[in-house]
Formats: C-alpha cells, sequence, structure tokens
C-alpha cells in the first residue's frame, strides 16, 4: 500500500476490469490493493468488489473511510479536536 503521508491525503484511482475484485483492507498485501491473504490472523477481511463493466475506483489513501479500503471523502472533513481544545 502507498505511504499516506508521501502521496498526500487525497484518493487513489485504481483502474479495474469488469469481474470480482477482492480488495486489500489490512495493508499487508504483496500486491498493492489487491487482496494476496495476507491477512489472515489479522482479523480483517478483504473487501469484495463486483464490477459489471470496467471502472476507475477511488481507493482511500488516509485511513478515515467508513468504506475502506474505498474513498469515501473524509480525508476532506477537518480534524475533530476533542471540546475541551476547542476554542
Amino acid at each position: 500500500m502507498p505511504d499516506p503521508a508521501a502521496t498526500g491525503p487525497g484518493p487513489e484511482p485504481l483502474e479495474l476490469p469488469a469481474g470480482v475484485h477482492q480488495l486489500c483492507s489490512c495493508a499487508r498485501s504483496h500486491h498493492g490493493w489487491l487482496c494476496d491473504g495476507a491477512h489472515l490472523g489479522s482479523g480483517r477481511v478483504s473487501y469484495e468488489l463486483r464490477l459489471n463493466t470496467a471502472a476507475t475506483v477511488l481507493m482511500c489513501r488516509c485511513g478515515r473511510s467508513r468504506r475502506y479500503p474505498l474513498c469515501d471523502g473524509r480525508h476532506a472533513a477537518p480534524d475533530r479536536r476533542p471540546w475541551w481544545k476547542l476554542g
């Protein structure tokens, strides 16, 4: 997986052909965003993505997405500070 600090907080486009794809959600895969089974024992599972046609999918690089490993735009949201530090 790319290092979010080195590449910026925005999403990374990934072009995928039509079909079923297992996407890595543990960051241990040696095949980038595609799962290679390295998550075994981590308590995480791969993310299954079914595409009817070829598509460009936006992958999360910041780790804040609720749909990880897919980007949901949370990289653009401001960081939430605890109420006692506001002011």
